[in-house]
C-alpha cells in the first residue's frame, strides 16, 4: 500500500480538515440527542407511573448509549494524525466546481487485502474548499483514502466507503503536497482526467463509489 509519512500539523488540520469537522458535528449531534432522550426519560419517571417507568428506563439507556458512541467515535476512526499515517496515498482531481464547494474524484484501491488482490474504484467526495490547490477543474489533488464500512457486520471483499482526505488538509508544506503528487503514477492521473465526465454518476451511486473492471483500467493496473 502506497503511503506518504509526513508531519501532520494538527492545529492547522483541525481548522480546515472537513473529515475532522464532520466527526465533530456527529459527536455534538449524538450528545444533543442523548440529552433529549435522558430528559425525556426523567420526565417520564417524574410525571408518569406504572408502565411509564419502563419507558423512562429505556430512554435513559438510549441516552447513555448515545453518549458512549460520541466518546468512542474518535477512537474508532482514529485521530487526524493516525488517519494520515494509516491510509493509502491516492490521486484525486477537482471534478466539479459549485457555488458552495467542489467535488473531488479519486482513484482508490478498496480491496481489504490491499495490493494482494486489488479492487479499484472511482470515488467522490464533496468539500467546501480544498486549500493549497488551484480551484480549476482537473487540478491534481493528492489525498489519502480513509477506508471504512457502514456496517460492522459487513464482510465483503472490498471496503464499503472511501473518504478522500487531501494532504493539504493536514499540512501547509507545499513540498509534501508536491511529493505526494509525484508519487502517483502518470497513468493514474490520466485515468482520472478521462473520468471527470463520470463524476456526477459516481456521486449519485451508493456510497459515492463505482468499482472499475479490468477494461476500465490502464495496463499497469490490470490483473
Amino acid at each position: 500500500m502506497r503511503q506518504l509519512p509526513f508531519p501532520v500539523d494538527v492545529k492547522y488540520a483541525r481548522s480546515v480538515n472537513e473529515n475532522y469537522q464532520e466527526l465533530r458535528r456527529l459527536r455534538i449531534s449524538s450528545i444533543l440527542v442523548a440529552l433529549l432522550w435522558i430528559a425525556g426519560g426523567v420526565a417520564a419517571a417524574v410525571f408518569g407511573s406504572g408502565g411509564w417507568y419502563i419507558l423512562a428506563a429505556a430512554l435513559v439507556v438510549m441516552g447513555v448509549g448515545s453518549i458512549v458512541m460520541a466518546y468512542l467515535l474518535p477512537r474508532k476512526v482514529g485521530s487526524i494524525k493516525q488517519q494520515y499515517e494509516r491510509s493509502q496515498l491516492v490521486g484525486a482531481v477537482l471534478a466539479e466546481k459549485r457555488r458552495h464547494g467542489v467535488t473531488l474524484l479519486g482513484l482508490v484501491n478498496v480491496s481489504r487485502t490491499g495490493d494482494v488482490d486489488p479492487v479499484y474504484a472511482l470515488v467522490t467526495r464533496t468539500a467546501t474548499a480544498v486549500t493549497g490547490h488551484p480551484m480549476v477543474v482537473g487540478a491534481k489533488i493528492p489525498c489519502v483514502a480513509v477506508l471504512q464500512d457502514r456496517s460492522s457486520r459487513y464482510r465483503g471483499a472490498s471496503w464499503q466507503t472511501a473518504s478522500l482526505m487531501p494532504l493539504s488538509w493536514g499540512t501547509k508544506d507545499k513540498s509534501v503536497i508536491g511529493q505526494g503528487q509525484s508519487l502517483i503514477a502518470g497513468y493514474e492521473w490520466d485515468l482520472l482526467q478521462r473520468s471527470i465526465a463520470r463524476a456526477a454518476e459516481v456521486d449519485k451511486s451508493p456510497n459515492q463509489m463505482i468499482l472499475l473492471s479490468n477494461r476500465d483500467l490502464p495496463d499497469a493496473l490490470r490483473d
